[in-house]
């Protein structure tokens, strides 16, 4: 595959659009972590025949680091398990019309897109965008992307060679 550096950094999503990404995630991602630590407390529950106020308190009362490490895997996985299955989108790169691509061009690995939403549980990673670029894009060699004005960038690069091609 050709390298596609001029045409990521050029259609590379502004921080504006970085930043109502990462609203609409926290959001979302928030209210499943909720529904997936309710059906955990209600399964345990069910299973146990213990109380379920009982338990709700006990994971209410989880110290905050531990409480913090939990959570920060859950996103961490949750962000992995979506931006895989959807090829580098999250809830929120569809609403705003990005997606993730490696720093040539390239569909990021499942390897790159996990290196890339682990590193987001490192402290004040969301407070590295105030600087060039986040941490969890320079350490996965990946980046966001305006979605629909870099694919028809794309597809004319590979119009224009495969004109090329058709003279030799």
């Amino acid at each position: 595959m050709k390298n596609h550096y001029r045409i990521v950094d050029r259609y590379q999503a502004e921080k504006i659009l970085r930043f109502v990404n990462a609203i609409i995630d926290y959001f979302i991602s928030y209210l499943v972590i909720i529904f997936l630590f309710s059906a955990i407390i209600i399964a345990y529950t069910f299973l146990s025949g213990t109380d379920y106020d009982a338990n709700a308190d006990a994971i209410a009362e989880m110290p905050r680091l531990l409480d913090r490490i939990i959570t920060g895997i859950f996103y961490a996985s949750l962000m992995f398990l979506v931006e895989f299955a959807t090829g580098g989108r999250s809830l929120g790169k569809f609403i705003t019309g990005t997606m993730v691509v490696k720093e040539d061009g390239s569909l990021p690995s499942s390897q790159d897109l996990l290196k890339r939403n682990f590193s987001r549980i490192v402290p004040f990673d969301t407070l590295s965008f105030l600087g060039t670029r986040g941490w969890h894009d320079s350490w996965s060699d990946t980046k966001v992307v305006k979605r629909k004005a870099y694919l028809e960038a794309l597809e004319r690069e590979n119009s224009i060679e495969d004109i090329g091609q058709l003279a030799t």
